[in-house]
């Protein structure tokens, strides 16, 4: 009875510690006041895909009622595809910098100000 108990302990303990930075990150554009059109939700890591018995990880970005899958591809760029569409955006930049994917993709209206 107390080994079921202690794997469950272990295996709870354990996709607690590996969810780190698995959280969404919601970002704000400073000087847009609708409140729809100035946020920006990025969820790090929530994309698996296996390429070539690879696994990579990737963003799923939302905003402007527009949902976004970012990940490497197979020939080694980088780029966003619209989940709900046929839109493809390149970018070259690290997967770490969350506030330039808010610049790239939250482009309706564009963000003057800062995402914060």
């Amino acid at each position: 009875m107390k080994k079921p108990y202690l794997a469950a302990v272990l295996l709870t303990a354990a996709v607690l510690a590996l969810a780190g930075n698995s959280f969404a990150q919601t970002f704000i554009c400073s000087n847009n006041p609708d409140y729809f059109t100035k946020r920006c939700t990025i969820h790090p890591n929530a994309i698996t895909k296996v390429v070539n018995g690879m696994i990579e990880k990737g963003h799923l970005v939302g905003c402007q009622f527009k949902s976004w899958s970012c990940l490497k591809q197979q020939d080694g760029r980088y780029q966003c595809r619209d989940n709900y569409g046929t839109a493809v955006v390149p970018f070259d930049f690290p997967m770490t910098d969350l506030n330039r994917f808010c610049n790239l993709l939250c482009t309706a209206p564009p963000c003057s100000g800062t995402w914060q």
